[in-house]
């Protein structure tokens, strides 16, 4: 189940981000949806408004636990409205690691973006517990629509999708303002080091990777692979997992993307090819990624980002497939049905443009 939603028009940095920061994180769902709390955690909730009823509507796990519920909310002069969110954190004393990140984005990056990015109502933060807990819309009660690997893109949303991605990269392109932030510090070298030989071959072994070339179900040309590509230049803050289930159509049929526990700072062709490599089937990327790029590229450049001519992208492009590989060669937690479409699209990305080998990860 996803639950993020921003399903009215971005507006400009001055627009209603009212994030609630606290350290402040109910442990269990019954305290995250006690009507006094909700109240003063809630950022759209006016004092002289109450909440009447709260109505659990759906909940769902994967690593963290989401819950969309309903409020029923009386203002001062009787009328009432209704507004829908969801609840994202570890309610049940699991670590909660994983929602750091998603949490610091919101707090700190998402307030300054023309984004369109999930609306955070409350974000909590305890590093001591290593806890964060997120409120946000609900997009299914907003109307919108999630794609999946299930369904490829079409050509215009993956335009769409790829023009929001180069609106994120050219807000942060060589930004001093997210040098600083260790949140956002590279994660690609430090993922491999989590996941060596003795982890990463069983997996390539376990059936997911049957139909794929020999030198791609090797475990050491895999990490050498991602060794190499954790060297390409930093160029801006990157999504990191732009993969075909992190993007959401809004009511009037707009890309936004979601799911922001990867983000830090990176190479910009690693977002946008692991992103088509996996959103277009195989056949269709074949034969419009260079279209694509070349869309990505012009976007870049309407922000007056000194974006890299078409030969140095290409080449770059064509080299950056492997992180979108490796992600889903350690995947455990999704359908098994997702790692069976995307595992096949990514190595014949890797495959058509020779990446090991030009990597020289063989």
């Amino acid at each position: 189940m996803k639950c993020a939603d921003s399903s009215t028009p971005t507006g400009r940095v001055s627009r209603q981000w009212a994030v609630v920061v606290q350290t402040e994180i109910p442990a269990t769902l019954d305290a995250v949806l006690d009507r006094e709390w909700l109240h003063s955690a809630l950022s759209d909730i006016n004092e002289d408004e109450h909440i009447v009823a709260v109505n659990a509507v759906e909940s769902s796990k994967t690593l963290a636990q989401k819950v969309r519920f309903r409020l029923e909310i009386e203002g001062s002069n009787g009328q009432r409205r209704t507004s829908s969110y969801c609840v994202k954190a570890h309610l049940d004393g699991s670590p909660g690691v994983d929602l750091l990140s998603e949490a610091l984005f919101y707090r700190d990056l998402a307030p300054l973006f023309d984004l369109r990015t999930p609306r955070a109502y409350y974000t909590a933060i305890d590093t001591d517990a290593q806890q964060a807990m997120i409120i946000m819309d609900d997009v299914v009660d907003l109307g919108g629509r999630f794609l999946s690997a299930h369904t490829p893109y079409s050509l215009e949303a993956t335009r769409d999708s790829l023009a929001q991605l180069a609106r994120l990269h050219a807000s942060t392109w060589g930004n001093p303002r997210t040098a600083d932030l260790q949140w956002l510090s590279p994660r690609v070298h430090e993922m491999g080091e989590f996941f060596p030989k003795a982890v990463l071959q069983p997996l390539l072994n376990d059936g997911r990777a049957t139909e794929v070339p020999g030198q791609l179900r090797d475990a050491d040309n895999v990490l050498e692979a991602l060794r190499r590509t954790a060297d390409h230049d930093i160029t801006c803050v990157i999504h990191g997992d732009t993969h075909s289930g992190n993007v959401y159509l809004d009511r009037d049929g707009r890309a936004c993307w979601l799911d922001w526990q990867v983000a830090q700072r990176g190479n910009w062709a690693t977002d946008v090819s692991y992103h088509l490599a996996t959103v277009l089937d195989v056949e269709t990327r074949r034969a419009h990624e260079g279209e694509l790029l070349r869309g990505y590229l012009q976007e870049l450049t309407s922000y007056e980002v000194a974006a890299p001519g078409w030969e140095e992208a290409w080449d770059q492009y064509t080299l950056s497939f492997s992180w979108g590989y490796f992600l889903w060669v350690i995947t455990q937690i999704s359908s098994r049905a997702v790692v069976l479409i995307h595992i096949p699209r990514l190595a014949a990305a890797l495959t058509d443009h020779d990446t090991f080998r030009r990597l020289g990860a063989i």
